[in-house]
């Protein structure tokens, strides 16, 4: 499948793509806009558990691809368990501190000689969203 060709190594397993859109961003740049929900299967298989919808979505920069910006929309999902508290699966595919994938940055780390934040990613050309 070309999604997993294209996304941080091993994120299908987690989420399921909802839709990826493509915008200009100028003459020569487009914007991929790829969408992923969380998918149904429950924290550590838990049964005890009743969907709660989703967070709110999230914004990462991924590798480019062919030269255009690749952002990644994210909605995580929530549970409830019989107590009422909120649940989520614990999952790292964000580096942290920066609004990039895990891949991405180490990618940026390997080129800039630091980890990115919001100013590598300004100087990049990349959109930093807090």
């Amino acid at each position: 499948m070309l999604a997993e060709s294209i996304l941080p190594e091993g994120i299908l397993s987690w989420f399921d793509l909802r839709d990826v859109r493509v915008n200009k961003k100028d003459e020569e740049t487009k914007v991929f806009h790829i969408y992923l929900d969380e998918n149904d299967l429950t924290p550590d298989n838990r049964e005890d558990l009743s969907p709660n919808g989703f967070t709110r979505e999230s914004i990462f920069n991924d590798f480019p691809l062919r030269g255009n910006e690749v952002l990644l929309h994210v909605r995580r999902r929530r549970w409830k368990d019989a107590a009422g508290e909120n649940v989520m699966t614990d999952m790292d595919l964000i580096q942290e501190h920066t609004r990039c994938s895990k891949e991405f940055a180490a990618f940026l780390k390997e080129a800039a000689g630091y980890s990115p934040d919001h100013l590598t990613l300004a100087r990049a050309g990349l959109p930093y969203k807090r």
